[in-house]
């Protein structure tokens, strides 16, 4: 009679309690990250189609290169001859084209700011604390270089379709500006010898330095002003969470990121409407401007640029604020 052997018993490994809520919160961190982008993006892309007249009329001023002062650049002037010469449809140029740009760029920088705050927080262990100034400009310096690099082709084709052109505009459509820009890159590098790949993304990303430059300053200005603001007005015991508070943090915000930004916006705008190359460069822009205008050149449409962007920073934080409450995110 065979002697029968017994399998030996299986053992069951259970995780710890602990493990399996670490699992759960990380998902749930990583699943309020992508809600953070996409509440971002919506954000601005509704604040800047309502902003987009004030936009178009910032960008026909700072392309104008009379000598500051000269009241046929005011911004009313320039709106009023818009309406009258274009129809009032032309202040919403571009708009298409500034909704793309939203996705990426505003998506980027506003969506993964407070990523960057919880990894650098992580990171460096608390050495840059939560309530430091440092690590809020450090994140949103990442966050913003990534978002604005990565959105430089959709800007450009957004200077270009809302510029002015006294024969028409060349382009019909956001799709064929793009294809147009392309090609003359790629033309221009075949003349030269050179790849016409290489001609044609260079093209796209004519004035990447100032459009990244400029993300940063605004991101810096804007999103860390915001946060610093509602943290110190909360933890002085001034205001509570709420549409008041909001409202008070982003008017303040908007008005230092539109000073702070509009010298870079400016030559941003000049290279990317710089179809003839009058500029080697943005620093040559910036010696051509200094030369011809004076220092308050760079300040051309800073009237229109506060107008937008302020009105765009209010809008854009009431909306994200509200947006991330109705998906049960802490507010920011």
């Amino acid at each position: 009679m065979q002697a029968t052997t017994k399998a030996a018993p299986k053992t069951l490994t259970v995780a710890p309690i602990e493990e399996k809520v670490a699992v759960v919160q990380q998902k749930v961190h990583e699943s309020a990250y992508a809600l953070k982008f996409a509440g971002a993006a919506f954000s601005n892309m509704a604040s800047s189609a309502f902003c987009n007249p004030t936009d178009i009329i910032k960008v026909r001023q700072q392309l104008r290169t009379q000598a500051p002062g000269a009241r046929a650049n005011a911004f009313w002037a320039v709106g009023v001859e818009m309406a009258r010469t274009e129809g009032v449809r032309s202040l919403m140029g571009g708009v298409s084209a500034s909704a793309l740009r939203e996705i990426v760029y505003s998506g980027l920088r506003m969506g993964t700011y407070e990523y960057f705050k919880d990894t650098l927080f992580e990171q460096t262990k608390g050495a840059l604390t939560r309530d430091g100034l440092a690590l809020k400009i450090s994140a949103a310096t990442i966050a913003a270089t990534l978002g604005s690099s990565l959105a430089t082709p959709a800007d450009l084709v957004k200077v270009r379709l809302q510029a002015y052109y006294p024969d028409g505009s060349p382009y019909r459509s956001m799709r064929h500006a793009f294809a147009s820009i392309w090609r003359e890159g790629a033309a221009r590098a075949v003349a030269a010898g050179a790849a016409p790949l290489a001609g044609g993304v260079r093209a796209l990303y004519r004035g990447a330095v100032p459009t990244t430059v400029r993300g940063i300053v605004l991101s810096a200005t804007q999103i860390c002003s915001y946060d610093q603001i509602k943290q110190s007005l909360k933890a002085r015991g001034v205001m509570q969470e709420g549409v008041p508070l909001h409202l008070v943090a982003s008017s303040l915000a908007g008005f230092f990121c539109s000073v702070t930004s509009n010298p870079v916006d400016v030559i941003k705008v000049r290279l990317m409407n710089d179809k003839t190359h009058q500029y080697r460069g943005a620093l040559d822009c910036v010696r051509q401007i200094m030369a011809n205008e004076g220092a308050f050149g760079f300040f051309k449409g800073f009237g229109m640029c506060w107008a937008r962007l302020g009105t765009h920073t209010v809008l854009t934080f009431l909306i994200f604020e509200r947006v991330r409450s109705m998906l049960g995110i802490e507010a920011m």
